[in-house]
Formats: structure tokens, sequence, C-alpha cells
């Protein structure tokens, strides 16, 4: 496996945010980004809607494998050079239903987290 694509919430400002984040990682797997909302997302995978994108993270590798939810963050973690291990243990039985929880919880709030997060605040 030499790619990830990874179809994030376009319209979500935490999602946006993160999806800098991991551009910005020193990562041994290719990260290629797609908005899901986007016609190149469509086009580039005709049946992502079927995957719920609007409800949680997907990623595609160029092997053909689809990871959703905590699974896609987990192999988002496995790309990068820094957080590997980080995907190991959060993979592991012991912790996997936290990491679950975990993402359920950011999916579900996502928007309320970007406008307390991320609202520019006046003066």
């Amino acid at each position: 496996m030499k790619r990830l694509y990874v179809f994030y919430d376009g319209e979500c400002g935490l999602c946006r945010r993160c999806r800098e984040w991991l551009a910005a990682q020193p990562a041994y797997l290719e990260l290629v980004f797609y908005p899901f909302q986007s016609e190149a997302a469509r086009k580039f995978c005709p049946k992502l809607e079927t995957l719920h994108p609007e409800e949680r993270l997907v990623v595609l590798s160029d092997k053909g494998g689809i990871y959703a939810g905590e699974r896609a963050w987990l192999m988002c973690l496995y790309a990068l050079r820094n957080y590997r291990e980080w995907a190991g243990r959060l993979a592991a039985p012991a912790l996997r239903p936290l990491a679950q929880r975990l993402c359920i919880l950011i999916s579900h709030n996502r928007f309320t987290l970007s406008n307390a997060l991320f609202q520019r605040i006046k003066p």
C-alpha cells in the first residue's frame, strides 16, 4: 500500500483543520484528500454515498481497502511517521472500544466543536 484516499466533510471547520493537520505531517503513505461533497470525490468513488461520509470519515486504500469511522482514523494515523505506533496501540483490543467511542462522539458533534473551537473572537 502506497496511498490512502481520505474523504472528509469540506463544510466542517473541524474536518478541514484535521485535513490540514494530516497533510502537514511526515507520512509513510501518500494521503490524497477529497471533500466528500466534491464532484472529484463522486467521480473517483461513485459509490461513496453508500459509505455515509456525511456521518464519518471514510478512507480508501490504493489496494482496495475501505475504512470508515475509527478504522479510517486509525489508517490515517498508521500512514503518519510520528503516529504509526499510536495507531497500533489504539487498534489493540483493550483500547479499540475507546477509539470507537471517541470517533463517534466527535463525528456526531463536529459542527458544535467547529463553532466552539474555530469561531473568530470579536474584540
